[in-house]
């Protein structure tokens, strides 16, 4: 169990802001660099305007990145930021293929070393001591001090829902069979910073979590990489107990047959076309 005695436990120590707290704000739809986009000055606060605004370029990659805090959020209820950029994933990734969403409300409570959260999805993991991560419903019998609560240690996001994927430190990895070129996540209880969200799409890739402040809270991380297809993504949470619920991802398409009938006619029928349109004009020959 999570937290037993002898166990290393994640710390979650109080932290020092190095400069005056801001509220939180989403930063949806912009080009993610390979460092932080809209860098903050010490004792100022970031515009939430100026930070949609932020379009950068990663070495030519199309990666654009929806994300959100709210502090000290115990539930959605209370998490107007990271719903909205959830909201905006939702959209971006519709453009872009079917999406589906794991709730973890079909997998089976308590440890597991692999798991098939969805058709054609696997999800691994070790937590801070090396062991198991687990399906959850409750963080109430976890040994720490203080004790948790939805906003500190993560809770359930899926509306009418109960079960959850804790992260007890550590990290999980989704792999996709398919490949995907979207993907979004809530987590919660997030307290510390340096958490983050590794892939590859040809390059290597690491977004930042955002960090909700002292209370811990809701964050909401998505991306989209548009005609990319990404076998995996990795949640690292180092030393943190977070959780992880409604996962969403793209379904990359697989043309049927007849697509691939009917795409293969209309090559060869602007092959044909070209191919006249770049013949030579021949001189009339006089008798």
């Amino acid at each position: 169990m999570p937290g037993s005695s002898g166990a290393r436990t994640p710390t979650k120590p109080p932290q020092k802001l190095s400069w005056p707290a801001r509220r939180p704000v989403s930063f949806s739809g912009c080009r993610r660099p390979t460092a932080n986009p809209c860098p903050p000055q010490r004792g100022t606060e970031i515009d939430p305007l100026a930070k949609r605004r932020c379009v950068l370029g990663v070495g030519g990659a199309g990666i654009s990145l929806f994300t959100a805090a709210d502090d000290g959020a115990g539930s959605l209820a209370t998490a107007p930021n990271s719903v909205a950029s959830a909201a905006s994933f939702d959209a971006a990734a519709a453009a872009l293929g079917a999406e589906n969403i794991i709730t973890f409300e079909s997998s089976p409570l308590g440890l597991f070393s692999s798991l098939a959260p969805a058709s054609g999805v696997g999800l691994t993991g070790t937590n801070v001591n090396g062991n198991d991560q687990s399906i959850v419903n409750t963080t109430s019998d976890i040994n720490i001090t203080p004790s948790c609560n939805n906003a500190t240690c993560g809770y359930n996001t899926t509306p009418g829902g109960s079960n959850f994927l804790l992260l007890f430190g550590g990290s999980a990895t989704f792999s996709f069979s398919g490949g995907t070129d979207a993907f979004g996540v809530y987590l919660s209880g997030v307290q510390n910073a340096g958490e983050t969200i590794t892939f590859s799409d040809g390059t290597s890739q690491l977004i930042d979590i955002p960090n909700p402040g002292f209370d811990g809270g809701t964050t909401f991380v998505g991306f989209t990489d548009a005609g990319t297809s990404i076998a995996s993504v990795t949640i690292n949470v180092n030393n943190d107990i977070a959780g992880v619920d409604d996962v969403r991802y793209v379904t990359d398409p697989v043309l049927e047959p007849a697509s691939l009938a009917l795409l293969g006619g209309a090559l060869a029928g602007l092959a044909l076309t070209r191919r006249r349109e770049y013949l030579p004009v021949l001189p009339s020959i006089r008798k």
